[in-house]
């Protein structure tokens, strides 16, 4: 088998970008799993969960690959969020897949949904991501913030 072609060095630690679990919010609520995982499957209906933060979100597309385009209250431009994976009713998993106004790159979040006593639903929402013009604790807190948010509103 040939070999990866001139000029390729799959050694070169020139590329390399490091991401770590970066933020992991885990929570256990009074709502059935079912319920919660058909409010995040609603991809395009974010601001429902958001209305004082988000202007206006419109779906390009529909399941694994749809594009929802969110406006920000008071952000210039928008966020582009393609969900990656749903199954089960377990996980649930989105990237940014264009420059956008937050202060980082590389996004993905991973939402995983089990069963908790009494018909509730233990959340645990993470993401890995590169911080961008802004300290890392402080893209930490906001997106700390943005998924108790998210969460908060999922238990209602």
């Amino acid at each position: 088998m040939p070999g990866p072609g001139p000029g390729v060095d799959y050694n070169s630690k020139e590329e390399e970008v490091y991401m770590a679990y970066s933020v992991l919010v885990e929570r256990t609520l009074a709502v059935p799993r079912a319920k919660v995982f058909a409010a995040l499957m609603d991809f395009g209906g974010i601001n429902k969960l958001l209305p004082d933060a988000i202007e206006s979100c419109t779906l390009e597309g529909n399941g694994i690959g749809s594009c929802r385009h969110i406006v920000l209250k008071g952000q210039p431009g928008k966020v582009v969020e393609r969900l990656e994976a749903a199954y089960d009713g377990h996980l649930f998993s989105y990237s940014i897949v264009a420059e956008c106004p937050l202060p980082l790159d590389n996004y993905h979040a991973v939402v995983q949904l089990e069963d908790a006593p009494n018909g509730g639903c233990y959340i645990a929402w993470g993401s890995n991501w590169v911080a961008k013009g802004a300290p890392e604790a402080d893209v930490k807190a906001m997106l700390s913030g943005l998924y108790n948010a998210i969460i908060d509103a999922l238990a209602k």
